[in-house]
């Protein structure tokens, strides 16, 4: 299994952005599911599924966003 750090830093270099923020913005802003996030960046499902975990991401956080 690759190194999260890595695999973070990998993420920051085809996207330009923050691991972090782009979940947020994908996830909660737009409602991308798991899997379509993981395939859009280039990284496995339960990837994403940690780092929404490590970050505090949630379902719950998708509720606050108004549409």
């Amino acid at each position: 299994m690759a190194d999260n750090s890595a695999t973070k830093e990998l993420v920051r270099l085809r996207t330009g952005r923050d691991p972090e923020d782009l979940l947020r913005e994908l996830y909660v802003e737009k409602r991308h599911s798991q899997e379509e996030i993981a395939r859009a960046i280039g990284v496995h499902r339960i990837t994403v599924g940690k780092w929404l975990d490590e970050f505090g991401i949630s379902r719950d956080d998708r509720s606050a966003v108004t549409l």
